[in-house]
């Protein structure tokens, strides 16, 4: 017979406990004292848990650095004022502190020579609070004394920027790139909704200094110059999620420049494990799976001259949350902006990264390792075989051949009762484009006569037109950022007949990208430089427009025969 009564059933963790040999509710490394934290399945007293972090961050620190130290390397330090970074800069400050003995000892040179902090303030997107003017946000709640302060407390070397100072020349690879790119599309305003097809994003390269007569007196822009523009680019996106993901390529954009600046050859960013799990599922879901294992790896070296390393990658937001509150860390209340309160509408609006964000975090708590599950499931992508040079020119990612084509396939734009409609409707416009075609196949016989103009300088004039003004911008985006410009507001945005106004385009600022992106576009399209580029097209545009009369005139002067009164 069985027994009746019932053995007591067991928590993972109690099993666990059981299995080493240890009480429950005692640490799970020194097996004496009473444990108040618990990580996962494991247990810590406060001395114990800051020695395990301590070694996770010193073992991922070695596996980033697979080479052996020849010379120490400068190292920044991605400062944002959270839990994280803020974990981080400590924890690189007793890494870096050796022991006498240690210091002294020639044969064991130290792997960092100097460390830097950089911080971006991004108080001027804000939420301004009630009564509060949006102009005085940056003045109020600025977090750049606080950072600096922090910093200095290490004495290490700070470096700072705002957020705005994107549309700044001096922040591009050159330093002194005068201009932005506009953006137009390929389709008027009045066919968007019924032509059938994603209108085609062009760019066009304005010099900033075009309305000077000389670069040296070309006005700067003011703080608020670029306050206006930014706020207006992210005023231009229609969903939160492409609000959030153009600030983070800006932030990523700037973060490259400050190491550079500072003689960096490494840069370290704070995200921890929880963080990058979301950043997996998130860039999966919007469409940058091609560029993840370099945005998510310990170690990326996409970047040209500088590394990018991700100490603590193995260590959860709860356990970084836990050491700044053992070390009495002081953090930056609004480090990050949150772009909630940019949304026109009284309901509450979530992005994908917010959506991933619950997903994840109420996923691990029923089940511990679903952080460390999709982490390790990355880790086993390959980062693709891409140049730096073929970079996308908003995320400065890698571009994978073939985006377009690959999204018009199986992206569907014309519902299936307007097929016939609009294949009508397409037919009629080729036919009523071909009756002003070439009725002969020689040039001589064009077809061209005094009410119209002739078919060959007609075709000549709009290429000639088309490339000196604007460039294809969709065909050097990666498919991520192609995606994410589709939720761009097309109807607000200039078209390319429109474009052929020079003061209208200067005036749209609502679609002026800062000018790292139409520097990388200028350096795609094989140009060294922003004078070179203006060279080029200036030499290829027209000087003046030709009336189609005059020239059809000078093609047949010869065969005219001269009247009374031109003969006086």
């Amino acid at each position: 017979m069985s027994c009746s009564v019932e053995e007591p059933t067991m928590t993972v963790a109690e099993k666990r406990a059981k299995d080493r040999a240890v009480h429950v509710g005692f640490c799970c490394k020194c097996k004496t004292a009473k444990s108040t934290i618990t990580v996962r399945y494991a247990e810590y007293c406060d001395p114990c848990f800051l020695i395990a972090l301590d070694s996770k961050f010193r073992t991922a620190l070695r596996n980033a650095r697979p080479y052996r130290v020849i010379t120490p390397e400068n190292v920044m330090l991605a400062f944002s004022g959270g839990p994280s970074s803020r974990a981080l800069v400590h924890l690189f400050d007793v890494f870096h502190s050796l022991p006498p003995e240690v210091a002294t000892n020639k044969k064991q040179p130290k792997i960092y020579n100097d460390i830097h902090v950089c911080h971006i303030d991004e108080s001027c997107l804000l939420e301004p609070s009630q009564g509060q003017e949006p102009q005085d946000i940056t003045s109020s709640r600025s977090t750049m004394e606080q950072a600096r302060s922090i910093a200095a407390g290490y004495d290490y070397s700070f470096h700072g920027v705002a957020i705005e100072d994107i549309y700044d020349p001096e922040w591009t690879d050159s330093r002194c790139f005068e201009a932005v790119a506009t953006l137009i599309t390929s389709l008027p305003k009045d066919q968007l909704a019924t032509s059938g097809q994603a209108p085609e994003l062009l760019a066009r390269i304005i010099p900033t200094s075009a309305t000077s007569p000389s670069e040296e007196d070309a006005p700067k822009l003011s703080r608020q110059e670029k306050i206006n523009k930014l706020k207006a680019l992210l005023g231009a996106c229609m969903t939160l999620t492409a609000k959030e993901t153009v600030l983070q390529h800006f932030r990523s954009s700037l973060l490259i420049q400050l190491a550079k600046r500072g003689q960096c050859t490494i840069l370290a960013l704070g995200d921890s494990a929880t963080r990058v799990a979301i950043h997996i599922i998130e860039l999966t879901a919007i469409g940058r799976g091609y560029s993840l294992p370099h945005e998510t790896s310990l170690l990326s070296s996409w970047v040209q001259d500088c590394k990018v390393i991700r100490p603590l990658k193995d260590c959860l937001v709860k356990e970084l949350d836990t050491f700044c509150g053992l070390n009495d860390l002081e953090l930056i209340e609004h480090h990050n902006a949150q772009l909630d309160w940019t949304m026109k509408t009284k309901a509450e609006v979530k992005s994908i990264r917010k959506l991933t964000d619950e997903f994840i975090t109420g996923l691990d708590k029923e089940f511990p390792s679903t952080v460390a599950t999709v982490c390790r499931t990355a880790a086993k992508l390959t980062p693709p075989e891409a140049t730096y040079d073929q970079k996308c020119p908003l995320c400065l990612g890698p571009v994978q051949a073939g985006v377009q084509d690959w999204k018009r396939r199986i992206t569907v734009t014309t519902a299936p009762g307007e097929i016939v409609t609009t294949t009508s409707s397409n037919a009629e416009t080729e036919t009523k484009e071909s009756s002003y075609g070439c009725c002969s196949s020689d040039a001589s016989g064009c077809c061209s006569s005094s009410q119209r103009p002739s078919c060959t300088s007609q075709q000549t004039t709009t290429t000639t037109t088309n490339s000196s003004t604007s460039t294809s911008f969709s065909s050097l985006l990666c498919y991520g950022c192609l995606t994410n410009l589709r939720d761009l507001d097309l109807k607000s945005m200039a078209s390319q007949e429109d474009s052929s106004d020079e003061s209208m385009s200067l005036s749209s600022s609502s679609f002026k990208l800062p000018p790292y992106v139409a520097e990388t576009i200028v350096h795609r399209m094989g140009f060294a430089s922003l004078d070179e580029f203006d060279h080029r097209f200036m030499d290829a545009a027209p000087a003046t427009a030709v009336d189609p009369q005059e020239n059809l005139r000078a093609q047949i002067q010869e065969f005219l025969i001269a009247s009374d009164d031109e003969e006086e």
